[in-house]
């Protein structure tokens, strides 16, 4: 975002941003003109993720060079009335492939990672091009989408047509890129960007606030909102709070953690969303948090005993259950690695066992994937009860990912049912294995 001679110039980045957070925005809005100063910051994680994605885009221009690709690179970072030019000057002359497109209308600007001809014809003639972007996560985002989708809108603007199709390429997929319908995306992207340039032109009339968001955890403007909600004393710091709940709160004049913990719920309540029971939990959570905050020291109250909540909500043990952990490093090599399966069970003498199976390089981390789905399945034949217990997410949904690749691409195991249970419920998945 910058102040170009009295107007907000905005980017994929801008756009991205708005829709994580509004006052992400409205703060980087300030910043713009000078009314704020943007906070110091570096997460050496975020800036090891740009080198790679700089390595992966070079690597693919090098692909399609070494395919016999005629490559046009526009030079340069910024985005200028020479760099748009220079990619104009490109497109008119109709060159193959046109690298780090400069790309600008009205108050929008972008760099494309790579534009390649098609014969469609446009406004240039009986061609136009179409955008490739090239991005390191394993699953295209909704936040990747919409940049493509700036993308294309600004390049519409040279060629008189949107492109039909927009392209990711993953590190993983052999340079086949994902495809990507651009009229399936292109309404909900006007109303992003819509939303975004009417926050940028409101601010210092309606004021935003740093809710908390999931965007919190990589945003340089962290430590500053979090600042704030502590000195305002904000309703979501009460543990387990909703956000539904802190605008009912609010229509009944409550804002902060210490007027809720010292509020008695109206005779005869009844919430617009939610039970009575739920604002109950969070009534009793922001009463214990005031008053270990003013005690000086942490406080806790057992909770009474309810049937089918909680711990009590897990299945009966059964012997042959698997507690079972992945550890991994999105860091190693261009895909990162899943290197350790680690699973404890009581064994045949009827003692706890731990199984630690190792791998440091591709050949041995797919080897002990095999030998972990062919140890459940035997242990499913002798234990047909059994369950795996695993801390969160991403051990069912990595296996889940690797038996249907495996499926796709190399040696099925045969359909099986595995049943999952995560630290919070009982689930049964059916997975192709």
């Amino acid at each position: 975002m910058k102040n170009v001679k009295g107007y907000i110039q905005l980017s994929a980045g801008d756009l991205i941003g708005h829709l994580n957070c509004d006052h992400l925005t409205s703060l980087n809005v300030q910043v713009a003109n000078r009314k704020l100063n943007k906070p110091d910051s570096y997460d050496p994680l975020l800036q090891l993720l740009y080198e790679r994605g700089q390595r992966h885009e070079n690597d693919y221009i090098e692909y399609l060079r070494n395919k016999g690709c005629q490559i046009t690179a526009i030079a340069g970072v910024d985005i200028s009335n020479a760099t748009v030019e220079a990619t104009k000057t490109a497109m008119v002359a109709g060159d193959e492939y046109i690298v780090q497109a400069a790309l600008k209308h009205q108050r929008w600007v972008g760099r494309a990672d790579i534009l390649r001809r098609v014969e469609t014809p446009s406004s240039l003639g009986d061609y136009s091009y179409e955008i490739i972007d090239t991005k390191l996560s394993r699953e295209t985002k909704g936040g990747t989408v919409l940049q493509l989708c700036l993308y294309a809108d600004l390049l519409a603007q040279v060629q008189g047509c949107p492109p039909e199709y927009m392209y990711v390429v993953s590190p993983w997929s052999n340079y086949v890129p994902q495809k990507f319908r651009f009229s399936d995306y292109s309404a909900y992207y006007r109303g992003v960007k819509s939303a975004a340039e009417v926050t940028v032109d409101l601010v210092g009339v309606d004021e935003t606030y740093p809710e908390p968001k999931t965007h919190c955890d990589v945003c340089r403007w962290q430590r500053d909102c979090e600042k704030r909600r502590r000195n305002d004393d904000h309703l979501c710091l009460v543990a387990g709070i909703s956000k539904n709940q802190i605008k009912e709160l609010g229509s009944h004049n409550i804002n902060t953690t210490k007027e809720f913990a010292s509020w008695q719920l109206p005779e005869g309540f009844r919430p617009e969303k939610g039970s009575v029971s739920s604002f109950e939990k969070v009534l009793a959570q922001a009463s214990i948090q005031v008053e270990a905050r003013e005690a000086g020291h942490l406080k806790f109250e057992f909770l009474e005993f309810a049937p089918e909540t909680g711990l009590s909500a897990l299945p009966e043990p059964n012997p042959g259950d698997i507690f079972f952990d992945i550890e991994s490093d999105q860091f190693v090599g261009e895909h990162g690695i899943e290197y350790l399966f680690g699973f404890s069970i009581i064994n045949d003498h009827g003692k706890n066992e731990y199984v630690a199976d190792w791998a440091l390089d591709r050949v041995n981390e797919k080897a002990i994937f095999e030998r972990f789905i062919d140890f459940v399945c035997r242990r499913r034949q002798d234990y047909p009860g059994m369950h795996i217990y695993h801390f969160g997410g991403y051990e069912s949904g990595a296996l889940k990912l690797r038996l249907k690749f495996q499926m796709q691409h190399q040696r099925p195991f045969g359909h099986r049912m595995l049943r999952w249970t995560d630290k919070t419920s009982t689930s049964v998945a059916r997975t192709v294995a």
